[in-house]
C-alpha cells in the first residue's frame, strides 16, 4: 500500500509541475505578467516568472483532479462560504506576529509606521516582508487578466474601472465557470456584490447567463458570524447556471436565520431585471427594496438622470480626497488661521459649524501646489493663465463619507465657506470646469449648488440612497442618485433658494452668499431651531412634488427613518399638503380650456412686467387693479395671472423679474399689498389668491367676491367706479349713472 501511495504522489508531483509549466506559459508568454520584487525604498525590480514562483502560488489544477467531472460539463451543485478578504497585503496582520505593541484594528497609522520601522531592521523579517509583498502583484495581475476571472473588473461607459481584487468575488466566478450548465450554486457572500461597482460585471454575468433563484440578506445583529461587526450585511445568494433571469426573490436586513426557511414564500419581494435596468442602467446595482412600493417610488425617481449624468443640465463632480488626515498631516495647525480644516464631524445638514474645527491650514503652504494640480487637471495647451483661481477659493459643498443606512440620516450635506479644505472623511465637488475656455467659470450657481444641497438633504433622496448603501458613502453611491437639474425659472427653484439660503447663511463666512441670492446678509439667516425646522419641512415637502410622489408614497418613504422624530415627519407631510401644485385641478384648467373671457373671468399675461418693452409697466398694475374693482362692484369673477388672452399659458416668471426675491410668496405677498391698498384693507375677505401649475408654469388665480359696498379706485389721480360688462372691464363717469347702480346694486332687501 506504501509503495502505491507513494507511486501516486510521484505521478501528481511530475503532473504538477507540467501543469504548473503550462501556468507559467499563461502568465508569461500569453498575458505578459512579470514577477515585481519589492524593495524597501524606491519602485519594485521587475524579472521574468520562474517555475518557482508559480509554485510558491500552489495552484490548484481542476482539470486535473476533477477531469471526469469536467469533461461532462461541470459540477452539478456547489455550496461554499468562501473568505472575504481583499487580495492585497496586510501591513498590521503581517508584522503582528513580530510585535505585542501592534494591535490590527485600533493603532495609530504615525505609531504602527514607527514601530514597523522598528522591526524592520531585523534583515530576516525585512527579506520576509519584501517576499510577502512580492507575492501579490503576479497574482493580482492574473486575476484581472485571465479570461477565467473576466468578469472582475467593472467597465463603465466604455472604461474600465480599477478595484480591489476580493476573494468572495474571485469564487463565485470560479464557482460560475467549475458547475455545468443547469449546474447550481449557493454561495454566503457580503452584501457588496449587489450593490457595489466592482461587482457589476459578476451581476451582468448573473443576470444574463444564469437564473438567479433566490437573494436573501442577513445584518449581522444577532451575531450569526461571532467575528463579523454587527452591523455587517451578508447574503445566501443561489442560482442555476444557464439561461438568463428575468426576476428573483429577495428579502434584506434579516437578522434571524429562522427566517430563511420562510423564503421566499413569507415577506419577499420579487425584483424583475428589467426594473434593475431602468434604475441603475450601468451600475445594474439591486436596491434593498422591502416592497413592490419601494420599486414603484424608484422607479419613478429614476425619470430623473442620476448626478452623474453631464448630458442633462448642470454637470456634478466630486474630489476622489482633498486632504489626507495622515498623509497631509504636516500642513496641519493648531493655532487657529482663516482657513479651518473640514472634517466629517463637523458637519450636519445645512449647519457648517455642527462642531469646532480640530486644525487649520496656512494657505500659503499649498496654494502653489493645488494650483498646479488644478493646472494638471486642465491640461493648458500654453502657460498657466496668472488668474487661475483654486477650489477652495469658493463655496462648495461637503457631503459625509462616512454614513449608514442605519442611522437617523444617511446623507448629510453642507455648503462649507471659501478658503476652507476639506479632510478625507468628506467629499467636496469641484468648483469650476476643467477646460481652457471655462477654467474659472463655475459649475454650478451658487443658487443652483444651495438647491442642490436641498434636495441631498431631502427625505426623498435619503430614501434613495439608503436603498443603495451600507456604511461608506463614496463616489459610485452618490453618482447614481437621481436628481432634478432644476435652474432658475423653474417650479419651485426660487422657493428653495429662499429657505436654504436661511438655513445655511448663519455666519459672516456666508454674507457673500447671502448677498448674491438676495437674502440680504447672514444676519437675515434663521437660528432658531424651531424656525429652521420648518423651513426643512417645507423644502422637504417641495421635493417630494419635484419628484412627482403622491402623499401615499411621501408617507412611505418617511416610515423608513424610524429613528426620526414623529414631529418632524409629521410637519414634511402638512408642508407637502400645503406646497401640492394644482396640475389637474379641475376649476383651473377648466376656465383655461374655455378660452373665453366673459363677465366673470379675464386674463392677464402679466401683472407688472410689460412683455413687449421688457420692462415694469404700471399700466399692467392699474389693469389688475381696474379687473378687481370691476369684479367686487358686479357679482364678483376670477382673474387669471400669467395666461394670455388666447388660453396659452405665459407663467409668472415675466412678473418675477420685478419682485425680490422672485419667487412666489414675494408675489403673493406683493399683488394682496397692492390690490388691498387700491380697493380697502376691509374687502381682505373678499380677495382670494392661490397658485397652480399648468404646464410645468406657475399661473396665480385671483377670485374675487361680490363687495359689500361701493368700490372706487385712484385711477389717474381721480376716484374712479369701473364695473364688469361682458367681457369688457368699463368705467362709470356720469354721477346720476353711478348712483342707480349702487343703489340698485345695493338697495335695501
Amino acid at each position: 500500500m506504501q509503495f502505491l501511495r507513494d507511486d501516486i504522489d510521484r505521478v501528481n508531483r511530475e503532473s504538477q509541475e507540467k501543469l504548473n509549466q503550462l501556468l507559467l506559459n499563461e502568465f508569461s508568454v500569453k498575458l505578459g505578467i512579470k514577477y515585481e520584487e519589492a524593495q524597501l525604498a524606491g519602485r519594485p525590480k521587475k524579472r521574468l516568472l520562474n517555475a518557482a514562483d508559480i509554485e510558491a502560488l500552489k495552484p490548484f489544477h481542476w482539470g486535473y483532479h476533477f477531469d471526469r467531472v469536467l469533461d461532462r460539463g461541470g459540477f452539478d451543485a456547489i455550496i461554499t462560504n468562501p473568505p472575504w478578504e481583499v487580495f492585497k497585503p496586510q501591513a498590521k496582520e503581517f508584522f503582528l506576529q513580530f510585535s505585542d505593541l501592534i494591535n490590527k484594528k485600533k493603532m495609530d497609522l504615525q505609531d504602527f509606521e514607527r514601530e514597523q520601522e522598528e522591526i524592520l531592521k531585523d534583515t530576516e523579517i525585512a527579506s520576509a516582508w519584501l517576499k510577502y509583498q512580492s507575492y501579490y502583484p503576479y497574482s493580482s495581475s492574473y486575476y484581472r487578466l485571465s479570461i477565467d476571472y473576466a468578469n472582475q473588473t467593472p467597465i463603465i461607459n466604455g472604461r474600465r474601472i480599477g478595484t480591489d481584487i476580493n476573494f468572495y468575488k474571485l469564487f463565485l466566478e470560479r464557482c460560475f465557470r467549475l458547475m455545468r450548465s443547469g449546474g447550481e450554486c449557493g454561495i454566503v457572500v457580503p452584501s457588496g456584490i449587489y450593490t457595489d461597482l466592482g461587482t457589476q460585471r459578476l451581476r451582468r454575468m448573473l443576470f444574463e447567463q444564469s437564473q438567479v433563484t433566490g437573494l436573501f440578506c442577513f445584518e449581522n445583529r444577532r451575531g450569526i458570524f461571532e467575528d463579523v461587526h454587527r452591523s455587517y450585511k451578508f447574503i445566501i445568494l443561489t442560482f442555476e447556471k444557464g439561461g438568463r433571469t428575468e426576476s428573483f426573490p429577495a428579502a434584506f436586513m434579516r437578522r434571524e436565520v429562522n427566517d430563511l426557511e420562510k423564503f421566499p414564500t413569507y415577506n419577499s419581494v420579487d425584483i424583475s431585471v428589467e426594473a434593475i435596468q431602468r434604475i441603475a442602467p450601468n451600475s445594474l446595482s439591486i436596491l434593498e427594496f422591502k416592497s413592490q412600493q419601494d420599486i414603484d417610488i424608484t422607479e419613478k425617481m429614476s425619470q430623473h438622470p442620476p448626478l452623474a449624468s453631464t448630458h442633462t443640465g448642470w454637470q456634478f463632480e466630486i474630489y476622489g480626497e482633498e486632504l489626507h488626515m495622515n498623509r497631509s498631516r504636516r500642513f496641519f495647525r493648531n493655532i487657529e488661521t482663516r482657513c479651518p480644516l473640514y472634517e466629517g464631524g463637523m458637519i450636519w445638514q445645512f449647519n457648517h459649524q455642527y462642531s469646532t474645527p480640530t486644525y487649520w491650514i496656512e494657505e500659503s503652504e499649498l496654494r502653489k501646489a493645488f494650483l498646479a494640480k488644478r493646472a494638471k487637471r486642465i491640461k493648458f495647451s500654453d502657460e498657466v493663465p496668472d488668474n487661475i483661481r483654486n477650489d477652495y477659493e469658493v463655496y462648495r459643498l461637503a457631503i459625509r463619507k462616512i454614513a449608514s443606512n442605519t442611522n437617523e440620516r444617511t446623507l448629510i450635506a453642507s455648503l462649507i465657506p471659501p478658503f476652507s479644505f476639506a479632510g478625507n472623511s468628506l467629499s467636496v465637488n469641484f468648483p469650476f470646469f476643467h477646460d481652457e475656455e471655462n477654467y474659472n467659470t463655475l459649475r454650478l450657481s451658487d443658487a443652483e449648488l444651495i438647491v442642490l444641497a436641498s434636495l441631498l438633504n431631502s427625505f426623498v433622496v435619503d430614501y434613495s440612497l439608503r436603498l443603495r448603501m451600507t456604511t461608506n458613502l463614496n463616489s459610485f453611491y452618490l453618482y447614481q442618485l437621481p436628481v432634478p437639474r432644476l435652474i432658475e425659472g423653474d417650479p419651485y427653484f426660487s422657493e428653495i433658494v429662499e429657505r436654504a439660503a436661511k438655513l445655511i447663511c448663519t455666519t459672516p463666512e456666508f454674507d457673500e452668499l447671502a448677498a448674491e441670492v438676495e437674502l440680504g446678509s447672514h444676519a437675515d439667516g434663521v437660528t432658531d431651531e424651531v424656525d429652521r425646522a420648518k423651513l426643512r419641512a417645507e423644502l422637504d415637502g417641495m421635493i417630494a412634488h419635484l419628484y412627482g410622489l403622491t402623499e401615499d408614497e411621501f408617507q412611505h418613504i418617511l416610515s423608513t427613518f424610524p429613528i426620526v422624530p414623529i414631529k418632524t415627519k409629521e410637519a414634511a407631510i402638512e408642508a407637502y399638503r400645503a406646497f401640492a401644485p394644482l396640475v389637474g385641478d379641475r376649476e383651473i384648467l377648466d376656465l383655461i380650456a374655455a378660452k373665453d373671457e366673459n363677465h366673470q373671468l379675464e386674463f392677464k399675461s402679466t401683472a407688472r412686467w410689460d412683455l413687449v418693452e421688457n420692462k415694469k409697466n404700471v399700466a399692467m398694475e392699474e389693469a389688475v387693479m381696474k379687473t378687481v374693482a370691476a369684479f367686487l362692484n358686479s357679482v364678483g369673477g376670477t382673474l387669471l395671472i400669467g395666461v394670455a388672452d388666447d388660453g396659452s399659458i405665459v407663467g409668472l416668471q415675466p412678473d418675477y423679474q420685478a419682485i425680490k426675491p422672485k419667487n412666489r410668496d414675494a408675489y403673493e405677498r406683493w399683488l394682496t399689498t397692492f390690490l388691498l391698498t387700491a380697493v380697502g384693507k376691509d374687502l381682505a375677505p373678499y380677495i382670494h389668491v392661490r397658485f397652480a401649475i399648468v404646464d410645468t408654469k406657475e399661473v396665480c388665480q385671483v377670485t374675487v367676491d361680490r363687495s359689500p359696498r361701493p368700490v372706487y379706485v385712484n385711477f389717474q389721480n381721480k376716484e374712479t367706479f369701473f364695473i364688469r360688462t361682458g367681457n369688457q372691464t368699463i368705467k362709470l363717469e356720469n354721477p346720476s349713472e353711478i348712483m342707480r347702480y349702487t343703489s340698485t346694486q345695493w338697495s335695501n332687501p
